[in-house]
């Protein structure tokens, strides 16, 4: 599934190279807590300007929108693994370089039981 997933970000970036792009990502889950999760996720990111960017990202089980300007991101998504449970995330960026940033977030469920902090390393084409 990820196959065609990858397949498809590649082609839509060709149709619209300057205002979409995909993004590769891998995030370390949990850094505040009990084991750290470590799993890859891809996306598509959109340029509005003046920094500003949207986009959705998805790890195969979570997915989530975002909005983010030159320096933080907030979104809210889906907690796969568990169908009523809305994810939120709030966090800061920095860029490394023109297309790697790393990612600081905090994760927050509406149950509140299961909030933790997330790092990412994220690669934008």
């Amino acid at each position: 599934m990820k196959k065609y997933v990858l397949l498809l970000l590649i082609v839509v970036s060709y149709v619209f190279p300057k205002d979409i792009s995909p993004v590769l990502s891998v995030r370390y889950d949990n850094l505040d807590g009990a084991p750290i999760a470590v799993t890859d996720a891809i996306g598509l990111q959109m340029d509005l300007g003046n920094g500003r960017y949207t986009g959705f990202d998805t790890d195969g089980t979570d997915y989530r929108l975002y909005v983010g300007w030159a320096w933080g991101k907030i979104g809210m998504g889906h907690d796969g693994a568990n169908p009523k449970k809305a994810e939120y995330t709030i966090g800061a960026n920095y860029g490394l370089v023109d297309n790697i940033s790393l990612d600081l977030d905090y994760v927050m469920h509406d149950s509140g039981d299961d909030d933790n902090l997330r790092f990412g390393l994220s690669i934008s084409f």
